[in-house]
């Protein structure tokens, strides 16, 4: 017991930054570069409401997100969301919103950007129809 706790206890700062350094190194060499990737999504609401009726102009985007080329062929790619949020707006009209990204693993597929960066979002009341 005393052995064990001399290795793991004994100058134990210089053994934690030695791993810390081990485990970048093993992931830079082991991730790869970062490749560029396009690909095409919907535009999703975050935040609408049930009394308000919108529709979304364009209502796809393109998106470029970088990858670990390791993982270029994965189906983490297909989890890219896009959206809008439409959580602040009170009143029917037409709006023009950011479009926002959301990856499962930022380290891993990093959002870059989006074509179109806005979408025209038109918002009318539920209650008219």
């Amino acid at each position: 017991m005393k052995v064990l706790r001399e290795i793991f206890v004994f100058e134990w700062k210089y053994k934690l930054t030695a791993l810390i350094i081990a485990v970048t190194l093993w992931g830079v060499v082991n991730l790869g570069s970062r490749t560029p990737v396009e690909v095409m999504r919907k535009v999703e609401l975050r935040g609408d409401r049930l009394d308000f009726i919108y529709r979304v102009e364009p209502e796809r985007v393109e998106v470029t997100v970088y990858v670990v080329e390791k993982l270029l062929f994965s189906d983490l790619i297909d989890r890219v969301k896009v959206f809008v949020n439409v959580s602040r707006i009170n009143r029917e009209g037409t709006y023009e919103l950011k479009v926002e990204m959301e990856t499962p693993f930022p380290v891993f597929i990093q959002p870059a950007s989006a074509s179109p960066p806005t979408v025209k979002v038109y918002v009318r009341s539920a209650a008219a129809e």
